[in-house]
């Protein structure tokens, strides 16, 4: 959890304070070239896209360069994840069949879930007896037996579960986190391009506001 949180981190900082911002143009007094409405959306497609695109576009390349390495280290992330989380899940069936005669083909997490909390079938399928859970019911058949040859050999298995589980969970965080990186990269080129766009008509701004429970979209149309 602690690396997804840092990709997170690297998402929403990176783009912005590791690369400050440089121009093409470092003469303060030489005004930047305008840009019609046309090209700024591209722009914005552009970091949508790829984000970073936008800004080296800009001549922004150092902000772009943080954008380009966020994202990729977001999909080496997101990689890394899904390998682990896989292998663990193949190791695990792997061992259920060897420690508590699972026929693991075709099973959904939840029966694995099962097994790992209970020793055998018989076991389990009394305690939703007793419960009247009666669709939670497995037939007592080859295809749903369990027996578990040791609580120990259970207890390794919940945590291969736990475990493959938890990696599975945290590459969708990463793919949240290109998500936010490509929104971020996009309200980065807005910010750029805010005074640079040629003006054609009604002037268009949007702007985010923090709240309590997460942001607020504020769209402003001036005459």
């Amino acid at each position: 959890m602690k690396r997804v949180i840092g990709i997170l981190i690297l998402v929403v900082f990176l783009g912005k304070f590791a690369y400050p911002e440089t121009q093409t143009v470092t003469d303060s007094s030489v005004a930047l070239p305008q840009l019609s409405l046309q090209q700024a959306r591209k722009t914005f497609l552009k970091s949508l896209v790829l984000p970073g695109w936008g800004e080296h576009s800009l001549g922004n390349h150092r902000r772009g360069y943080g954008f380009n390495s966020a994202e990729v280290l977001c999909w080496i992330a997101y990689a890394a994840f899904q390998i682990q989380g896989k292998t663990l899940k193949e190791n695990m069936k792997a061992y259920a069949a060897e420690h508590a005669g699972v026929y693991p083909k075709g099973k959904d997490d939840y029966y694995f879930t099962d097994i790992g909390n209970y020793m055998n079938i018989f076991e389990y399928n009394e305690q939703k007896l007793r419960n009247r859970q009666y669709e939670s019911l497995y037939p007592e058949n080859a295809k749903y037996y369990w027996a578990w040859d040791s609580d120990n050999s259970r207890k390794k298995f919940d945590r291969l579960r736990v475990r493959s589980s938890s990696a599975l969970r945290n590459s969708t965080f990463a793919i949240g986190a290109l998500v936010a990186n490509r929104i971020i990269s996009v309200i980065d080129v807005m910010i750029l391009t805010k005074d640079r766009v040629e003006k054609t008509g009604p002037d268009f701004d949007a702007t985010f506001l923090p709240l309590r429970e997460g942001l607020e979209l504020q769209l402003n149309l001036n005459f």
